[in-house]
């Protein structure tokens, strides 16, 4: 029993290494030509999906940043700016609450409607579509800076074959090879 709570205790506590790790992915932001994926902030409510009557132009269809939503968007804004990360351009979903982290954390953003979130139908959505449209955008792309993806976790799993939470970020290179995680809560 005191095995495996010690094991228990190893994988849930922190250690010193998150923060090594941290560092690590700034570096490599630093560097420029990198894309960061972001998975909208926190919700409210966070746990059951937009409703059915959802409509991508109104706003009160759709789940939205709360107080915690916000924070954390403004904590992704200054992770960006206490690092000097340079940033090429911000482009967001649709959906109001990737608009509403994208502006409380970079201010600046333009709409990308392929990474609107196509996890549910009937909404204009296209998978296959969209997915095609974000791989030719970063294959004609080239800056020295970074680009900034602020999406949903369906487009970003479906992109780069990675799980997020809400605000966490995830660095590709243009192959959309995963370099790092960083975690905003």
């Amino acid at each position: 029993m005191k095995k495996i709570i010690i094991l228990l205790f190893l994988l849930f506590v922190p250690t010193s290494s998150n923060a090594h790790d941290d560092h690590e992915a700034w570096d490599l932001l630093e560097d420029g030509g990198k894309i960061v994926w972001i998975r909208h902030a926190i919700t409210t409510p966070s746990c059951c999906g937009d409703p059915d009557n959802l409509k991508i132009n109104d706003r009160s269809t759709q789940r939205n940043l709360g107080n915690e939503g916000i924070k954390q968007s403004k904590k992704i804004g200054h992770m960006f700016k206490k690092n000097s990360i340079q940033i090429d351009q911000v482009l967001t979903s649709q959906f109001e609450r990737c608009r509403d982290t994208a502006k409380y954390a970079f201010g600046d953003y333009k709409d990308f409607p392929a990474l609107n979130s196509f996890f549910r139908q009937g909404i204009g959505a296209d998978a296959k579509r969209q997915l095609a449209e974000i791989k030719s955008f970063v294959k004609n792309w080239n800056s020295t800076k970074n680009l900034v993806f602020v999406t949903h976790q369906v487009v970003i799993s479906n992109s780069i074959n990675e799980t997020v939470s809400s605000g966490e970020m995830v660095i590709t290179d243009k192959n959309f090879k995963v370099l790092a995680k960083i975690p905003t809560l």
